[in-house]
């Protein structure tokens, strides 16, 4: 299999970034049948809306196998996002407001990304990081976050980044902040 082409994700681009969500949103798995419009909507389009230019997505053989979605300052994109959505509270609201405000000060940078299950392990992800990380150097932005559940903690570690907070979501299910360094 050849490797995937990262680029920046294009408008044909955003209804196989919605799938992607759906099909890999609960930890890897797919989202329930019912839940997978209003779940996708939820995480996707602030980004498509607001920052279209900050997703990217990981292509094989001309078909979307993954994408990555953030922004280089969450500070001002969570303002932006709730007075424009005014969304429904998600696993970010899980964490004190104390730690909240500390990842998007000192971390101002946050990530989603989301891989098809057919073509995990193969380099998309290291490689939407890869391209992510480089555009983050280029604005000068200094370090990224991420939040997780406990069965994606450890890929991230892998990708070199560090828990920062860990909260219980759940009973017995603890939810990660990890932080990373871009250069």
């Amino acid at each position: 299999m050849p490797p995937p082409e990262i680029r920046r994700a294009g408008p044909s681009d955003w209804a196989a970034i919605k799938a992607i969500c759906a099909e890999t949103g609960r930890q890897g798995e797919p989202v329930d049948d019912e839940e997978r419009e209003a779940f996708s909507e939820h995480w996707i389009a602030p980004y498509r809306e607001l920052r279209p230019d900050w997703t990217m997505v990981a292509v094989v053989d001309q078909k979307v196998v993954g994408y990555l979605t953030g922004c280089p300052d969450t500070l001002s994109f969570e303002k932006e996002r709730r007075r424009v959505f005014r969304p429904q509270p998600d696993s970010r609201e899980l964490f004190p407001a104390e730690i909240r405000l500390k990842l998007w000060t000192e971390h101002p940078a946050h990530l989603h990304m989301n891989v098809s299950a057919d073509f995990r392990g193969l380099g998309a992800g290291a490689a939407l990081l890869k391209s992510y990380f480089d555009e983050l150097k280029k604005a000068g932005v200094p370090s990224a976050h991420v939040i997780c559940g406990p069965a994606a903690a450890p890929y991230w570690e892998r990708m070199a980044f560090r828990t920062a907070a860990v909260v219980e979501a759940a009973p017995g299910v603890d939810l990660s902040a990890l932080t990373r360094p871009v250069d």
